[in-house]
């Protein structure tokens, strides 16, 4: 896939569509909706740092104006594009999202599981840089938080962000971004997710809502046996490439001395190389016990997702400090993430920063040829010359 044919997967009456129903462009005579979008995306994926500033410098480049043909091209300063980003109707961006996330699954060759890996990332600036966020329990009062919580199979699918002094604990942000996404999907999904999530109560309320999930305990954590598989044992364990599974048992939990409504199957297992105890956790009961921690083994997935938002997008970096403007930025740059795996799926390329190298140079061939045709050039003799083929 060519990023021409990337760029279409939200094509321009998609956005103008929306543009209408969320209102985004009501009163607005300058940096319509569409145009900060696709700013705040030439700049993700083209920039290696992002500011307002730099932001300001690509909307006046030659490159980036034609990009955005349909509307006039007059100079802006960076302080307007941070009294839009303060303003803007998010609704827009989020749908743009929404749409982003289904273009994708719908994508020939694109085969995703049924898993989502559920995990939270924390951005911490000085409180002088912020009017919302919250101060960590027995941290520094100077120092406020902001928590993005992410469902991520090969892509991010749900997005949250919380900034209220509740939601410091998993239990409460990673407990409401899974119970409230539920239905989300028409297939079995399986949820997995570490052991921020406690609660025995939340656990009950996954499976009395059919929410299928994969997560670990306290090794030390009190249980009632209620049955066993026989098969399974300290002297018989079963051997996977790191663990050796000695347990299988279905058991009641127990929190403040109060028995859980649920029993939920433990499965005990020892690393080979360190001999260190884990306990997962699961409601599934179709599945064999070396395919539980083979599940919770690819929660690592979205681990490598974060390392990769904050080192090559930036995402730490808030260009915008307002609520609204970081809800934006949040939605662009998972739009930004999705775009990128879907290059790469279907050039067959793996890793991150070598496949944002080549789309970005892919973008510049397509928006160097846009300018050719605008001219009156022979795009043609462009592909001749420059070449017109995937990575």
């Amino acid at each position: 896939m060519r990023a021409d044919a990337l760029i279409r997967l939200l094509p321009a009456k998609s956005l103008e569509r929306l543009a209408v129903s969320t209102h985004v462009d009501h009163y607005t005579k300058k940096l319509q909706g569409e145009v900060i979008f696709k700013l705040l995306l030439y700049c993700l994926l083209s920039r290696k740092e992002n500011s307002l500033r730099t932001m300001r410098s690509a909307y006046e480049s030659m490159v980036f104006q034609s990009l955005k043909n349909r509307y006039p091209g007059d100079k802006i300063s960076h302080s307007s594009i941070s009294e839009r980003l303060s303003s803007i109707e998010v609704s827009y961006f989020e749908q743009l999202f929404k749409d982003c996330v289904s273009a994708y699954k719908n994508l020939d060759g694109i085969n995703t599981d049924n898993l989502l890996k559920f995990d939270s990332t924390i951005v911490a600036l000085s409180a002088n840089l912020l009017n919302i966020g919250y101060h960590l329990p027995g941290g520094s009062a100077t120092v406020k938080q902001l928590k993005f919580t992410i469902g991520y199979s090969d892509i991010p699918e749900i997005v949250h962000f919380y900034h209220d002094q509740q939601f410091t604990s998993e239990n409460i942000a990673l407990r409401d971004t899974i119970i409230n996404n539920a239905a989300l999907h028409d297939l079995p999904v399986i949820r997995v997710f570490d052991r921020g999530i406690t609660s025995r109560s939340t656990y009950d309320k996954m499976t009395a809502k059919g929410i299928f999930f994969v997560s670990r305990l306290n090794d030390k954590a009190i249980k009632s046996i209620v049955s066993s598989n026989d098969l399974i044992t300290v002297s018989n364990p079963v051997s996977t490439d790191s663990l050796n599974i000695v347990a299988d048992q279905w058991c009641y939990l127990f929190s403040s001395k109060k028995k859980s409504e649920h029993p939920l199957r433990c499965i005990e297992a020892y690393k080979k190389n360190t001999n260190e105890k884990l306990l997962f956790v699961t409601n599934i009961k179709d599945a064999t016990a070396q395919h539980i921690t083979d599940i919770y083994k690819k929660r690592w997935d979205i681990e490598v997702f974060f390392k990769f938002l904050k080192q090559v997008l930036n995402f730490d970096h808030l260009t915008n400090r307002s609520e609204n403007g970081i809800q934006v930025m949040l939605y662009v740059t998972m739009i930004a993430a999705i775009l990128l795996e879907a290059y790469k799926k279907t050039n067959k390329l793996t890793g991150f920063k070598i496949p944002m190298q080549l789309l970005d140079q892919d973008l510049e061939k397509e928006v160097t040829k846009s300018i050719v045709i605008l001219c009156g050039g022979n795009p043609d003799a462009f592909d001749a010359l420059f070449g017109n083929k995937s990575p």
